[in-house]
């Protein structure tokens, strides 16, 4: 089965705390919940005014799932994706170069992000992968 690449949206003033806690992550997934799967790439978009881009990559490690204890009257966190943080791309893909580059520059996510999980198409993923690969360091290098 091939795998598909995701943009899961990032909180500016919690990413770096979720990443430092563990390696391994639950990230709230309440769109395309049917569609996720092990092994799916995972590109970690931090969103806000200062420095938004793409940060990290990670790996689905279970289908979305319905959190049991989730409160009564929130809906964040209720359907689940588990993830496991890969890589630091260092430099980040801030938003201005994914903007200003011909073939990721018409990707919507990337002109202001438009939800909490968006699927990547195959074509968009192969460029990002091509930015990002000298960039990477492998997470238990970080």
């Amino acid at each position: 089965m091939p795998v598909t690449d995701w943009i899961f949206q990032g909180n500016p003033k919690h990413h770096e705390l979720h990443v430092a806690a563990s390696r391994q992550q639950w990230w709230s997934t309440p769109h395309y919940r049917d569609r996720t799967v092990a092994g799916d790439r995972v590109w970690l978009q931090i969103v806000g005014r200062d420095h938004p881009g793409i940060y990290y990559i990670a790996t689905i490690t279970t289908p979305t799932y319905e959190h049991p204890g989730q409160l009564v009257g929130t809906s964040h966190g209720r359907w689940r994706t588990d993830i496991r943080f890969d890589y630091l791309i260092s430099p980040p893909l801030l938003r201005l170069e994914l903007l200003g580059d011909p073939q990721l520059g018409s990707f919507r996510p990337f002109r202001g992000f438009q939800g909490s999980t968006v699927p990547v198409p195959a074509d968009i993923a192969t460029v990002l992968w091509e930015r990002a690969a000298p960039r990477l360091e492998a997470f238990d290098a970080v």
